[in-house]
């Protein structure tokens, strides 16, 4: 099985990076009215820009794209590498003048 590159919480400082902003976007939309109308025009542009046909079409693909190879990686780290070793045999040279073989 080959080892992963990865250290073994490598997750851990982007989960804490996502909850961080999360959370300050929660307090900035239960503080303030101006921060609160601000989030929703913003959500409401980015989720328009996003639902355009091409930009759409595009970000399901690269996803879809992204999952699979998350999952193949994460495959490839269970069961070990795809690769076949095989066994190749060598047989002896015969030299013209050697005839003891025969």
């Amino acid at each position: 099985m080959s080892a992963s590159v990865l250290p073994k919480r490598w997750w851990l400082l982007p989960l804490l990076i996502a909850i961080l902003f999360i959370g300050g976007i929660i307090t900035a939309w239960q503080v303030s009215e101006v921060a609160r109308e601000l989030l929703a025009k913003s959500f409401f542009t980015i989720a328009g820009t996003l639902a355009t046909p091409f930009i759409l079409e595009t970000s399901f693909a690269i996803g879809g794209l992204v999952i699979v190879l998350i999952f193949n990686e994460w495959r490839r780290l269970k069961a070990g590498p795809d690769w076949v070793e095989m066994e190749v045999r060598t047989e002896a040279k015969k030299e013209p003048g050697n005839t003891a073989d025969s």
